[in-house]
């Protein structure tokens, strides 16, 4: 019986400590789930226990609570968009847990104005580049990574020197008299790709430089490309060029991280030109004196031998390097990027250098539940050293580019004595390209201040104000020196000096309402409303003084000059407000629907039309949300888009609607000059925006698991009200007004293919894009153009048709459209059968603008390794080269194609002889500039945790830009820059992060 009793007593004991034991075991497990990008929180987020069916959602505010069975079990987190993580317990009673965004470029999200989405959400056309499609590349602009990365963004060097400009067009220009830049939008703040430089002096001596090189392309995280209305009409009158959204890097990280990343490279010219050497330009100039039956400048051309290279002494190997530190953190409540940057470039022309120092603090400050602060700010200070490039005038300053084949390779560098030579046969305004270039003084420094600070409050659930204040101050000091010793101009005027000032403060201020709801589970709402207000100030002082006494001071003695002093100063001011509202609403998460209304008003304009109005629409179908897709297996997204609204531009510079009013003018009186002023422009108080009505269809495709991926789009831009400068007639005592008249068309198709051909050990992602553009001019209105035609594109070259050269007297007989011409010289097609040659025979003969533009992208990796080969490429565009292949009245040296030229012992030859005169703009000059380049081959090695410790994530690569380029152009570049060449680069770098 005892037994028994104790027995059932343990029994029940045990049955009564199972439980507690059990109830021991479980432990409730609270924490906050967030977004690694931007540090939202992440409402409806599932929290399950690994093994078991125990689950719960985040709230609101992304936190959550759930109680474990096991305290040393696994959580399982998943949400829509974000990587599913396992978080391992160990006993904690606190996890908080920050989720890391898909990669599917489906669930990328995307900046876009005033706002960020989804891309399977958005219903416009928007190109995007991240961080790592541009990671190590030495660009000194941002303009130079958008170049063949984003589809119909046509990207051209305006100049290889080191700041040098570059031109984009955003699916073709929309305008002809207007700017034609599109709006860069950094950090919140709208600014434009102008440099806002000081003008050089009156001679033409200055070429601006590229204002986006301020901005420091190490920091960029993100660059989007908005191009159809629907897009950018959000951005109403600065919208029709194109927004390009660029944002800058934020706090990321449980913990803080320190980057260094830095490289060094070398750069040569990527083509020498293939010209003439000493000797046969010897014989090349006793030809030409022949032909004017003067003595033979040489008697001994073999005496020569190859002469002086000139592009070997203009040109050299120059070093490149760039360094940085940056510091981050995502932790907490404070969030921080810093950043601080050296660049150093110098130029592959001789005294050329462009310096950079930046220092950036990006934060987010989390202050309450409902209110946050952040703030962008960027300071640099940019140092150019520069050249004259394009835009030198008159002869009297030449380029860089004019100088190589303005100067005989019979030549010598230097005298016996040691002193440059300056003087050659027959030579105009000569200088030694080597002397001038090296004493020439001509800095810019620029100081750039450009930031924001925005405070955002969150009053209830799904609503959100924010108020934001931008800045952007530029401060330019340009001074410039033509030495009287070793320059035609300074000579000419006993020295030329010219010191520019000018100071831009840009204040701006956006207040917006956002309101987000999803309501019975299929509806997803989203509106935006709000006003914005910009202001620009724009100070520029200039003093131009020549006869000095030492070239040794320079402009640091404008006392002491003794000839005219040319003294000038400007303020510009302008101002806009703007409201702002959108709609972006989704059904079922297949229907989608984005509508924008902006209202924007300008000082720009007339007094009638101060101000404009540009509404959007555009219209999204998912057909992958369709039951009847569900068996499609290998979509994983098929999305079709169409939209449509207006745009506008106000690239017109202040106060055009107003009369202007000039008093240098001094007018005779009794025998006696009294000032005076008169009006230099009519008044126009109908002036207004250019507007631009485009729309565009899309479609958006992911396949095999967003493993390939499709966009593509057809669009048509008609611009109308063009802003354009109409000549008057002299009796209306004024030469030109700008008028709201004529029209122009762009329209064309753009392909975006992007594929993960190989995962696993060996891994290839490759992107190809392509586009093509049709521009033509509409109508003139009332102006007249003797270069633009109704259903022609703008960029046209005129002239003549070239059929070779007479050769001999018995074809110069048989014709009459051309007289005083010999044996040699330039025949030119009677085009239209009249007998004359003149200018009814020119025809639209070629087009700057090319057909179609391309790039392709393609990454391999295979372990820690990763090789990034880039291409990029442009067909259709047409160049006009005269130097080098006609025969102006000075010495300067020609392209070795004209060594088969006419000559009575070569008679069949189709090129001009030595000295011909009959000089005409035709197809003999014109040159296909099509070409395809290898932009960038780069090779990596990620150092692994295992391999060195403490150091997980840091790589080295080798680089190259620029390697090889395809074409039948002959001169420098068919991209541009031929006053100054564009170089090859080739580089190592090393990214350490600790």
């Amino acid at each position: 019986m005892k037994k028994r009793f104790f027995s059932t007593l343990l029994m029940l004991c045990m049955a009564y400590m199972l439980p507690a034991e059990a109830q021991e075991k479980k432990r409730v497990v609270t924490g906050t789930i967030t977004a690694l990008q931007n540090g939202e929180k992440l409402p409806g987020a599932s929290v399950l226990e690994k093994g078991t069916g125990n689950a719960t959602k985040t709230d609101t505010l992304g936190k959550y609570r759930i109680s474990v069975t096991d305290p040393n079990g696994t959580l399982v987190i998943s949400y829509v968009g974000f990587k599913t993580q396992e978080v391992k317990i160990n006993g904690q009673s606190s996890i908080d847990i920050v989720m890391e965004a898909e990669s599917s470029a489906m669930q990328e999200v995307v900046v876009v104005g005033y706002g960020t989405q989804q891309r399977k959400d958005i219903t416009g056309s928007i190109s995007s580049i991240s961080s790592a499609a541009i990671k190590n590349q030495p660009a000194v602009s941002v303009d130079q990574l958008i170049q063949g990365r984003a589809a119909g963004v046509d990207v051209s060097q305006s100049s290889g020197a080191p700041g040098g400009r570059l031109n984009i067009r955003i699916r073709g220009a929309s305008s002809l008299n207007a700017g034609n830049e599109p709006l860069f939008v950094i950090d919140d703040v709208p600014v434009y790709n102008n440099s806002k430089d000081p003008s050089g002096t009156s001679y033409g001596t200055f070429t601006p430089t590229n204002a986006l090189a301020s901005l420091n392309p190490n920091d960029i995280e993100s660059i989007q490309v908005l191009k159809d209305a629907s897009a950018t009409a959000i951005y109403g009158s600065r919208g029709s060029n194109g927004v390009i959204i660029i944002t800058t890097k934020r706090g990321s990280g449980n913990k803080m991280s320190v980057d260094y990343n830095g490289y060094y490279g070398v750069q040569t010219i990527a083509n020498k030109l293939d010209l003439m050497n000493g000797q046969q330009h010897a014989e090349y100039l006793n030809d030409w004196a022949a032909s004017r039956n003067l003595p033979a400048p040489f008697p001994d051309p073999a005496a020569i031998g190859k002469g002086t290279d000139w592009q070997d002494e203009l040109f050299r190997p120059a070093a490149i390097q760039n360094h940085q530190v940056s510091l981050s953190s995502g932790k907490g409540n404070l969030k921080y990027f810093i950043s601080g940057n050296y660049f150093n470039q110098d130029g592959i022309v001789i005294n050329s250098n462009m310096k950079r120092y930046s220092f950036r603090v990006n934060g987010d400050a989390k202050l309450s539940e409902k209110v946050k602060f952040t703030q962008s700010l960027s300071f640099s200070r940019t140092v150019n050293k520069s050249v004259p490039t394009s835009g030198a005038g008159s002869g009297n300053v030449r380029s860089v580019g004019e100088k190589i084949y303005a100067t005989s390779p019979t030549v010598p560098v230097f005298n016996e004595d040691g002193s440059y030579v300056d003087y050659w046969y027959n030579a105009a305004k000569a200088e030694s390209p080597v002397a001038s270039l090296l004493t020439i003084k001509n800095k810019l420094a620029g100081d750039n201040l450009l930031g924001n600070m925005a405070l955002e409050y969150k009053p209830i659930e799904n609503l959100t104000f924010r108020s934001l204040i931008g800045i952007n101050l530029m401060s330019r000091n340009n001074q410039e020196y033509y030495p009287r010793a070793t320059t035609y101009i300074g000579g000419l005027l006993g020295g030329l000096g010219m010191i520019g000032e000018r100071k831009v403060t840009n204040i701006l201020n956006e207040n917006t309402v956002r309101y987000t709801k999803t309501f019975r589970e299929k509806h997803n709402l989203e509106l935006l409303g709000g006003f914005t207000w910009q202001k620009e100030q724009d100070f520029s002082t200039t003093t131009e003084p020549s006869g000095f006494a030492d070239d040794r001071l320079g402009v640091n003695s404008i006392g002491s000059a003794t000839g005219s002093t040319i003294i000038g100063s400007s303020l510009n001011e302008w101002a806009m407000a703007s409201f702002i509202g959108r709609i972006n609403y989704q059904y079922d998460n297949k229907y989608l629907l984005t509508a924008s209304f902006r209202a924007d008003g300008s000082s720009k304009f007339g007094a009638a039309n101060k101000w404009g109005y540009f509404p959007s629409m555009a219209l999204g179908y998912r057909l992958s949300e369709e039951p009847f897709m569900e068996d499609v297996k290998f979509v994983s997204d098929l999305k079709i888009r169409g939209s449509y609204g207006l745009t506008g531009n106000q690239e017109i510079g202040s106060y055009q609607s107003l009369a202007t009013v000039t008093t240098s003018n001094f007018y005779v009186f009794d025998n006696k000059l009294y000032p005076a002023a008169r009006h230099t422009r009519l008044a126009n108080g109908e002036l207004k925006w250019e507007k631009t009505a485009q729309w565009d269809i899309g479609i958006d495709l992911a396949l095999f698991d967003s493993r390939l991926r499709l966009t593509a789009d057809y669009y048509k831009k008609d611009t109308r009200d063009l802003l354009f400068t109409v000549d008057l007639p002299a009796y209306s005592g004024y030469s030109s007004a700008l008028y709201n008249t004529g029209g122009l068309q762009n329209k064309g198709f753009e392909v975006n293919l992007g594929g993960d051909i190989f995962t696993g050990g060996f891994t290839w992602t490759a992107d190809v894009n392509f586009a093509r553009n049709k521009p033509q001019v509409t109508s003139l209105g009332r102006a007249t153009s003797t270069t633009l035609f109704v259903g022609y594109p703008p960029g046209n070259y005129l002239g003549y048709v070239y059929d070779g050269v007479f050769h001999n007297q018995a074809e110069i007989d048989a014709q009459s459209a051309q007289t005083n011409v010999k044996p040699g010289d330039a025949k030119y097609r009677d085009v239209n059968k009249d007998g004359l040659l003149n200018a009814d025979d020119r025809i639209v003969m070629g087009n700057s603008l090319p057909e179609f533009i391309y790039g392709f992208n393609s990454v391999f990796g295979y372990k820690n390794f990763s090789l990034t080969v880039f291409l990029q490429g442009a067909a259709g565009a047409d160049r006009v080269e005269n130097t080098g292949l006609t025969d102006p009245s000075d010495s300067g040296n020609k392209s070795v194609n004209l060594l088969n030229r006419w000559s009575p012992s070569n008679p069949n030859s189709n090129i001009p002889r030595a000295g011909y005169s009959n000089i005409l703009t035709s197809t003999y000059q014109l040159m296909n500039a099509s070409y395809l380049k290898i932009r960038n081959v780069q090779l990596s090695y990620t150092f692994s945790s295992s391999l060195v410790p403490g150091f997980g994530g840091s790589s080295v690569y080798l680089s190259g830009q620029n390697l090889w380029t395809k074409t039948d152009y002959v001169g420098y570049d068919p991209d541009g820059g031929g006053d100054y060449p564009t170089a090859t680069t080739l580089m190592f770098g090393i990214n350490l992060k600790f």
